[in-house]
């Protein structure tokens, strides 16, 4: 019956020719993001969770305020002894 039998038509096999690496990284990238073990598993912790970067900013909000208060004394000081010595001297 080779007679009445049909040729199938040729498949279309496409070549890539452009070849981003930067993409390849990232999809590797975020094929290991997703073989990781999730928190209840104990073996990857998330560091950074939601409202962490407001807290921070906060602390060093108050950091930021004593070290700039303290060097406003320290500066008060400077001029208080630099106006007693020429005080001396003109004297």
């Amino acid at each position: 019956m080779g007679f009445f039998s049909l040729h199938k038509p040729l498949q279309y096999k496409y070549r890539y020719i452009y070849y981003d690496p930067k993409k390849e990284a990232q999809k590797e990238r975020e094929q290991k993001m997703n073989d990781r073990p999730d928190e209840q598993d104990g073996g990857y912790k998330r560091i950074i969770q939601r409202g962490t970067f407001r807290e921070m900013a906060n602390q060093r909000r108050g950091e930021r305020r004593s070290s700039v208060m303290s060097s406003n004394i320290r500066l008060v000081v400077i001029i208080v002894i630099l106006l007693l010595v020429m005080y001396f001297l003109i004297s």
